[in-house]
């Protein structure tokens, strides 16, 4: 049996490199950025098959008469990253890498954020608290559930969390990884792991509170770790695999993966397995090429039960004119009732451009009614 592994997860979770490969480099500059000091032998000849080896690195395996390498596309799974190209700071970057209506929408959703909220930002990355790590990972396991159940979706993360959870602080202590943070006043509302390899930047698992969906921190949080990777002459910020709009956007570098059959070839028993591996591949690339791969999905999704427990709460807004509120009750911020009022809150505040600080709201006579106030609007909301 051949022994499977992970490239693109063991460089990043764990900052390690398996020990087949003698040397990595950028494909696109040369740049080394791994060398292997000496070939670990592998005694029992086991044949290995690397999956999700990107394509912006270069391998270099050992030259041995026996070590035999097969390299096979792994079709249909496209990664995606941001390449800095040697740019000094994130302002000559982004007017270099992206067009102008791109960079208009990305500064609007940064501005608008900072002008609802007392907004900060803090990268944990070689010093944090365990009282602090055991909050912001407790706080990210809570967004992380609150939006899969909201999307009615499973997540490798959730489903691996004790890894992340036991090996992340250390990572962090290391220098291999580390915990970005934005918060609202004190209150954490995007939460992203990531992981250091040299000079790549490794988005790996980012969430945020779903009540501050309208102004997409996912968005907030890629400028900003952006702009830290520029400041610290990294080469690439990896969003890894997977397809969601608001990546493909961001990146400049949209790349592949391969598969790598390493094996003995001078050992019966690994030549077999190999062939077998590589039988196994191929026939999987065919299968997709018939979109056999979308077809499984599709029936996946139908089959799987509803399981959702974060409830939708429906309302709408309406404008008025005027409105006396001598007589209305307000409700002020960290009492319950405005808790319940999050979202609606934050879509207020989101479109009418207002700070938290600067809006009053009050309950009205009927039931599930409410009055908005800033500046320059009143909005009634209902919530249905």
């Amino acid at each position: 049996m051949a022994i499977h592994n992970n490239f693109h997860e063991t460089i990043s979770t764990k900052n390690e490199v398996l020990a087949c490969y003698k040397k990595l480099s950028f494909t696109h500059n040369k740049v080394n950025i791994y060398t292997a000091q000496t070939l670990k032998k592998n005694k029992q000849n086991n044949t290995q098959n690397v999956s999700l080896f990107p394509s912006y690195i270069q391998p270099e395996f050992f030259n041995t008469d026996t070590v035999e390498v097969v390299k096979i596309p792994q079709e249909k799974i496209t990664g995606y990253a941001v390449l800095i190209n040697n740019h000094e700071n994130l302002d000559t970057l982004f007017k270099t890498e992206y067009k102008k209506s791109f960079r208009a929408n990305i500064l609007r959703f940064v501005n608008r954020f900072e002008d609802c909220f007392d907004a900060s930002y803090k990268l944990f990355y070689g010093h944090i608290s365990q009282d602090d790590y055991t909050f912001l990972m407790a706080t990210l396991h809570n967004m992380l559930t609150n939006r899969f159940d909201q999307r009615n979706d499973s997540n490798k993360v959730l489903n691996n969390w004790e890894f992340y959870l036991s090996t992340t602080y250390n990572l962090i202590l290391e220098k291999k990884a580390s915990l970005f943070v934005i918060y609202q006043n004190t209150t954490p509302v995007h939460i992203c792991i990531n992981h250091h390899f040299n000079n790549i930047l490794f988005v790996s698992v980012p969430s945020y509170n779903i009540n501050y969906a309208k102004f997409a921190l996912g968005n907030v949080s890629l400028y900003k770790l952006l702009e830290w990777s520029v400041n610290n002459k990294y080469e690439i910020m990896d969003m890894a695999q997977g397809y969601l709009e608001y990546k493909r956007r961001w990146s400049n570098l949209i790349y592949t993966f391969e598969h790598h059959i390493v094996f003995n070839k001078s050992n019966l028993k690994s030549k077999l397995d190999a062939a077998i591996e590589i039988k196994k591949l191929n026939f999987k690339n065919y299968l997709k090429s018939k979109n056999i791969d979308e077809l499984i999905e599709t029936i996946k999704k139908r089959l799987k039960n509803s399981n959702a427990s974060v409830e939708v709460l429906n309302y709408s807004f309406e404008d008025l004119k005027q409105q006396n509120t001598d007589n209305l009750i307000a409700i002020k911020q960290g009492t319950s009732k405005y808790n319940e009022l999050v979202k609606p809150i934050n879509d207020f505040l989101y479109t009418n451009k207002a700070h938290i600080n600067n809006i009053r709201i009050f309950e009205t006579t009927k039931t599930n009614e409410f009055l908005f106030c800033s500046a320059n609007t009143i909005q009634k909301l209902t919530i249905k």
